[in-house]
């Protein structure tokens, strides 16, 4: 057991970045963390982290260590996976990044059914449009992601969606409506930080160069700007579904909407999936109606 205890903390300090990360999330001190660490080179008779006052840093010997122990605890989970399928609810924390703009549709909306269903799991939810390290920050799902990921996670479909251009009836009413994708340049263009240059395609295979007029880094601040009238907005149809219908928002250049793009779930590959994994995702199915 204290081998055990001695190969997590390693593992949370690199991880973490820091033997007080490591130590907060096994509840005991600093100095009780080091002390694993110290016993486990003693042990094991190497050196696994160069250590200084500010940093450490793992040895060529440590990087192989630390590969090798993060299949002993995958196959740990694995077994405790098994073992959950016979407790009646399942437990522990569920660590979820999720875009923003998805997760506060899908995710947060439903949060308290969720919580009422499964009182006992803790939810650590992260809203962000980035696509993270799932081991290194030990997150279980990722979710309303558009782009690919690395092979080794697993993904799944969650539906297909489309960009649209809006923008508000005022902001219309007051600078016109495009009819083409060249009109665009005369008018005020709101974009996202993740959209690393100016050039907009389009369905008819048409490119233009387009600069913006403001930019944000999360879609719901896109949304609220273009509600306010502040300029025309891209973005993916589900976003933006019920301000359309209430007319708060006008789909522009309908007939140059790019082709569909698929929005997927990604976990961390194991061989038999975490009980608290998988009622979280047969819920948030439920939810998108799959």
């Amino acid at each position: 057991m204290n081998q055990l205890k001695q190969m997590q903390a390693f593992k949370l300090i690199v991880e973490e970045g820091s033997i007080v990360g490591a130590a907060a999330l096994m509840g005991i001190t600093k100095a009780a963390a080091s002390k694993q660490l110290i016993e486990l080179e003693n042990r094991l008779n190497v050196q696994l982290l160069t250590r200084t006052t500010r940093s450490h840093k793992l040895t060529d010997t440590g990087k192989l260590f630390y590969e090798s122990i993060k299949k002993v605890f995958i196959a740990l989970e694995e077994v405790e996976s098994i073992l959950d399928e016979s407790t009646l609810q399942p437990s522990g924390l569920l660590k979820i990044t999720s875009n923003r703009h998805f997760g506060e549709k899908y995710i947060v909306n439903n949060l308290k059914e969720f919580i009422s269903l499964y009182p006992d799991l803790k939810i650590d939810l992260e809203l962000a449009d980035r696509f993270p390290d799932l081991e290194k920050e030990n997150i279980d799902i990722l979710c309303g992601i558009e782009t690919d990921g690395p092979d080794h996670y697993v993904r799944k479909k969650i539906f297909s969606a489309y960009h649209i251009f809006c923008a508000s009836p005022a902001y219309l009413k007051r600078f016109g409506c495009p009819k083409k994708p060249d009109d665009l340049k005369n008018h005020r263009y709101i974009t996202h930080a993740s959209r690393n240059d100016n050039i907009l395609s389009f369905a008819d295979n048409r490119e233009i160069m387009l600069d913006f007029h403001l930019r944000f880094s999360d879609a719901r601040t896109m949304l609220d700007s273009a509600l306010q009238g502040l300029g025309i907005i891209k973005i993916f149809n589900y976003h933006v579904k019920e301000a359309i219908l209430e007319g708060s928002l006008v789909e522009i250049l309908k007939p140059y909407r790019e082709p569909e793009k698929t929005i997927y779930i990604y976990y961390q590959h194991h061989k038999f999936l975490q009980k608290k994994i998988r009622i979280f995702l047969d819920f948030l199915y439920s939810k998108i109606g799959l």
